[in-house]
């Protein structure tokens, strides 16, 4: 006996050690990737929170204090592609109005560069609206930049430097935008006659009078008086002038870094130069010389406090991360915004069209036909595909709102900007609305009519990737990109439910679980026991919901009513257990545990012993609302083509059975 149990050991740690290792590499692998994106993802900036705590030392009336940012090229918002992302004008303002509520009066300054600083790359696109198009300005830019600029004006803004780019859109634009704003605009280098360039403003602190001096980067106008002095000539013509009449001088500028350093040196008597340009805090000489954070990500704060005959300045950058409330009324106007991009589809087909340097996406005879076509040569690959990330890129577009957005839907789809690549707001093109196979490995029409592997990209270079998983979207891939590889390897086999859950947990927003089931149903009651406690692990950290397979009728007067396979008592149990969703959150499993033990049985026998309002539920099911409800699962039942209950749904896409099923052992169809 005792040498058949020194044999079993040996075989028992044969079979169990690979599949323990496995588990732990893979926790090993998913928590090195969160922990890089994590550090990857943080900013160096005083959390806005602390920074109004440290103003509760400092005096508002001997305090100068200027608010600027620069270099923010029209940036609306970060994308929302991952957790921890800073910025977004929505933001900027809560933070403005809340350093105010201090009773400080800062002046809040822009140095330039409102204007996106690349031309969109879709000139070459088939889209009608934009192959005519000569302007190198789009029409989209040239909303969000007037959308840029009137929020500015919202949040107070004082005075801004116009920038090199704000030339971009040609001279009516900068006339139009940049002449008809509330605030002045400071250019001691700049004259002319129809734009209101100021060489300086002055304010008063505490007693001491403090100078704000423009030096723009702006050049190459065709206006009337249009003239452009070398910086320096420009500062020895006005600084003479102000010197003996201010105490302080402070320069904002959007010239070259070089340029400013050589100022400090020259003037040394300036007592700090505000850049548009990021870079780290510097002292030349007596000088300070502070930076701003590209694209809006934080707001500069420079502090001037006056104690006494002495000074002492201070600069830093707040940060404008999910910690930030945003302000209703910028929130209002970027929902506007959206809402304008979202119902005109000349706005909707404007933005970068990826990969248009690359051999099979240049070729004219070549074309996208969708991964579905893939799937007869490849069915496993394809199935692997199906449970990735990329597959359910675009549920995440839909998740907040952004599948009108061209900005954002460019890498959330197959071929956008090419001739039969996705269109927005095009059913026919819905087939491509993922990132699909041919995202990575090229248009597939010449692959699908004649197999070779020269027509299409076996092997996916890095440059592939990164022109989506970029900093900007994806911080720290270059680090992980090793460890998120094998999750696009077509020969892994399938991940279990967890892994796949927390691999679509690494994003900003909580995966999207949807259970399909008929209420008396024996193998959807069975998927519930099977998965309910396994969701109840994850809490809020995912969003589940159960939705109900029914059909839509009418009742004999003509109102809303619905049918499903088990007959009315099914009907009523959907609608009692989508009542209890809302009432009782917290007992919700409870009650389907519960009754997936009591089918038969009365369900007010569960609803008593957890304690719930039989009569309020009762009530409840008998409104419109609750039936409107209802008919939203119906109707997303059939926009998913789901075929039996159950069904699990992850981020808008059917999970294989073979993943999750366990004890269920069919279908209810």
């Amino acid at each position: 006996m005792k040498k058949y149990i020194f044999l079993l050991i040996p075989l028992t740690a044969i079979v169990i050690i690979p599949v323990v290792y496995q588990r732990w590499s893979e926790a090993s692998r998913l928590e090195l990737i969160k922990q890089t994106k994590q550090k990857a993802a943080e900013i160096d900036a005083i959390p806005l929170a602390d920074f109004l705590k440290g103003l509760e030392q400092a005096s508002p009336e001997g305090t100068l204090m200027v608010l600027y940012t620069g270099n923010t090229q029209a940036h609306l918002e970060p994308c929302g592609c991952f957790v921890g992302q800073s910025g977004g004008l929505p933001r900027r303002a809560t933070a403005i109005s809340q350093i105010s509520a201090k009773g400080f009066s800062p002046l809040t300054i822009d140095l330039g560069d409102v204007l996106p600083s690349e031309v969109p790359k879709m000139a070459q696109s088939a889209f009608e609206e934009i192959a005519a198009s000569t302007k190198p300005l789009s029409a989209l830019d040239r909303l969000r930049v007037g959308t840029t600029l009137t929020a500015m004006g919202v949040m107070g803004y004082q005075a801004m430097v116009p920038g090199k780019t704000e030339a971009n859109a040609g001279v009516d634009f900068v006339k139009e935008a940049l002449g008809d704003q509330s605030y002045p605009l400071l250019a001691a280098n700049l004259e002319a006659a129809e734009l209101r360039f100021q060489p300086y403003l002055m304010r008063t602190v505490g007693g001491k009078k403090i100078a704000l001096v423009g030096l723009s980067a702006l050049e190459n106008l065709s206006l009337p008086g249009w003239k452009s002095d070398p910086p320096v000539s420009a500062l020895d013509r006005v600084l003479p002038e102000i010197r003996d009449e201010a105490d302080f001088i402070i320069v904002l500028s959007n010239l070259a870094p070089e340029t400013n350093r050589d100022i400090a040196a020259k003037y040394p008597y300036i007592s700090v130069i505000l850049s548009h340009e990021s870079g780290e805090t510097e002292q030349i000489g007596d000088v300070l010389m502070a930076y701003s954070e590209a694209k809006g990500k934080t707001l500069g704060v420079f502090t001037l406090r006056v104690e006494g005959d002495g000074q002492r300045a201070s600069a830093e950058q707040i940060a404008l991360t999910e910690a930030v409330p945003d302000d209703p009324k910028v929130r209002a106007m970027l929902d506007d915004f959206y809402e304008r991009v979202a119902t005109d589809p000349r706005l909707q087909n404007q933005g970068d069209r990826l990969f248009s340097g690359e051999p099979l996406e240049g070729d004219a005879g070549n074309g996208y036909v969708g991964s579905e076509a893939c799937k007869t040569c490849h069915p496993e690959v394809s199935d692997q595909w199906a449970h990735s990330s990329h597959a359910a890129a675009f549920n995440t577009l839909l998740t907040v709102g952004r599948q009108f957005y061209p900005e954002c839907v460019s890498c959330h789809v197959t071929g956008f900007g090419y001739e039969t690549g996705y269109r927005i707001n095009t059913p026919e093109r819905n087939h491509l609305a993922e990132v699909g196979c041919e995202t990575c490995h090229g248009p597939g029409k010449k692959h699908v009519n004649t197999p070779l592997a020269e027509n299409i990209r076996g092997e996916v270079p890095e440059r592939i990737c990164a022109s989506c998983h970029n900093t900007e979207h994806s911080p720290g891939f270059e680090q992980i990109a090793a460890q998120l590889m094998p999750e696009v390897d077509h020969s892994r086999k399938q991940p279990n439910l967890k892994t796949l859950l927390e691999q679509r947990m690494r994003g900003s927003m909580k995966p999207q679980v949807e259970l399909f089931v008929m209420s008396y149903c024996p193998y959807g009651v069975t998927a519930e026991e099977e998965l309910l406690p396994f969701f109840r692990k994850y809490g809020d950290t995912i969003d589940f919901k159960l939705r109900f397979i029914a059909n839509e009728a009418e009742d004999t007067d003509g109102e809303l009513a619905f049918t499903s396979l088990h007959g009315a008592a099914e009907v009523f149990e959907d609608l009692r257990q989508m009542v209890i969703s809302e009432l009782y959150p917290d007992k919700f499993f409870d009650y389907l545990l519960c009754r997936a033990s009591h089918l038969q049985g009365a369900w007010v026998k569960c609803a008593r012993e957890l304690g719930l309002d039989v009569d309020r539920i009762t009530q409840e099911i008998e409104t419109e609302r609750v039936r409107q409800r209802f008919l939203e699962d119906v109707r997303r039942t059939d926009e998913l083509n789901i075929q039996g209950s159950p069904t699990l749904v992850i981020d808008g896409r059917i999970i294989s059975g073979n993943i999750w099923r366990g004890k269920v052992e069919g279908f209810c169809q």
